[in-house]
């Protein structure tokens, strides 16, 4: 059976998720979430797709996509997961041992900027509201704290919305329980419906 096709709207921000195959860790040590970075900073140099947030757990990642033409997501996915592949199967061994993630990455569109918002800020507490870390900063592999696999490479780029000057304060605050499941949700379900960013950024929420 054919795959469905990918919707990726040109011009709209994604919030790329994947996790290990049933569920099993994928980073293991520092050198595993550097990899993984350094993989992101070579999709960066061979694509035009901006990478807006991140988090890297032990056993899944979420970023923060803004392409401009929408088919571009998924050149940036093949280029960062070939790299991060090969960079985990080598040092670990694990060459031909079967699947590392369950599938294929899932997408959603942020259609509004309070949808950003509340996702960027999702992806950026994950680590705290797994139990990881007592506040948000002190995961050392997300965007809330880091810019790229070294001091001196920043794979970040600017926000399409201000950032809010309580931002830190906003991501260790608790998030509702309806902002989490209409993000989890929307995930699920890979929404396929998006807007050019003009009409985003002036959607009324």
């Amino acid at each position: 059976m054919p795959r469905p096709n990918r919707c990726c709207p040109d011009g709209v921000p994604q919030h790329v998720v994947n996790r290990g195959n049933r569920r099993a860790q994928v980073f293991r040590d520092p050198e595993d979430y550097l990899g993984f970075l350094a993989a992101l900073t070579d999709a960066a140099d061979r694509t035009v797709v901006r990478l807006l947030s991140f988090c890297l757990m032990p056993n899944h990642f979420h970023l923060v996509l803004w392409p401009v033409q929408g088919v571009e997501v998924s050149a940036y996915m093949q280029v960062a997961m070939n790299a991060h592949l090969r960079d985990v199967q080598r040092r670990h061994g694990t060459s031909g041992s079967g699947h590392v993630y369950q599938g294929r990455f899932k997408n959603s569109a942020i259609l509004t900027d309070r949808h950003f918002l509340n996702v960027c800020r999702y992806v950026e507490a994950n680590p705290l509201c797994a139990g990881l870390v007592e506040r948000a900063e002190d995961w050392e592999w997300s965007s809330l704290v880091r810019n790229g696999p070294a001091e001196d490479i920043n794979i970040l780029s600017p926000w399409p919305v201000p950032r809010p000057a309580t931002w830190l304060d906003d991501v260790n605050r608790p998030q509702s329980n309806r902002s989490i499941r209409e993000i989890e949700d929307q995930i699920r379900r890979q929404r396929r419906t998006g807007r050019g960013l003009n009409a985003w950024r002036t959607h009324p929420d």
